[in-house]
């Protein structure tokens, strides 16, 4: 990919000069737009090319959402926040919400088109959740993705070894990636669970790869998860309630550099 940006300084005409040129290039590529935009300026016009921004493929599409939206971390002095119940709130700055958020600005600088859904589909209540979040990826869905991911926070178990790995000198919390085969389910509609792990497990093996044990592995379950929705799609713990938030943050750079080698390789 041919990286390059485009900055343009005008002192008359900027307007006309910018639907024009969005219109102009899918028919006539850069160079005749550019040359075609200074002849045809006025003569006050000045147009400045710093840079283009030239891509052969798709942009990559990721949607990330939160079924378990109030899924919140082990408070630390520096991260208080009110709580709803224990170990969640409805801040959204120490939520899981947060830790998307960090997901998202990360994909966008690598080039990435990221729709990051902050609905709160816990209220009213916790154990509907899934019905609601149902709606809000079929949403997605009809706008077409590369990749759907429910970012939730894990549970703390003693057997599930360490709480943490260092990654690059920080404590990262560790990842999880379920995926649903609808195999417990009385419904017809069943998630295409074998194309969702082929994803997962990329994923999973990029992260492990940049450090041994970031990510726990893929976990095939008899849910749903929603994932009959669409595909690929997939559900990410990041750490767990015993985690604390900066923790969690920093899994989110891992986790984008392995999202995009996935998305690389598609």
């Amino acid at each position: 990919m041919n990286r390059i940006g485009v900055r343009f300084l005008a002192a008359l005409g900027a307007v006309w000069l910018l639907a024009g040129f969005a219109a102009a290039k899918g028919a006539m590529g850069w160079k005749s737009v550019l040359a075609a935009s200074a002849e045809e300026a006025p003569p006050d016009f000045r147009m400045e090319v710093v840079s283009v921004s030239v891509s052969k493929h798709r942009q990559k599409r990721v949607f990330l959402y939160h079924t378990h939206t109030c899924e919140a971390y082990e408070i630390d002095p520096d991260n208080r926040y009110a709580q709803t119940e224990r170990w969640r709130t409805a801040d959204q700055r120490y939520s899981v919400v947060r830790v998307g958020e960090e997901l998202k600005t990360l994909l966008q600088s690598a080039g990435v088109f990221v729709t990051h859904d902050t609905t709160d589909y816990e209220s009213p209540r916790l154990s509907s959740a899934y019905a609601r979040s149902l709606e809000g990826l079929k949403n997605a869905a009809e706008a077409g993705y590369d990749l759907y991911i429910d970012l939730h926070r894990d549970s703390y178990s003693k057997g599930n070894g360490p709480n943490t790995v260092p990654v690059d000198g920080a404590q990262t919390a560790r990842l999880l990636i379920l995926i649903g085969q609808g195999t417990g389910s009385s419904l017809d509609e069943k998630p295409d669970w074998e194309k969702n792990q082929r994803a997962a497990q990329m994923i999973a093996d990029a992260l492990n790869e940049r450090a041994e044990g970031l990510c726990r592995g893929v976990s095939l379950k008899s849910g749903r998860y929603n994932q009959q929705a669409a595909t690929p799609s997939m559900l990410i713990e990041v750490g767990n309630n015993m985690n604390t938030l900066p923790e969690a943050l920093a899994a989110a750079e891992p986790l984008a550099r392995a999202i995009c080698r996935y998305l690389d390789r598609q």
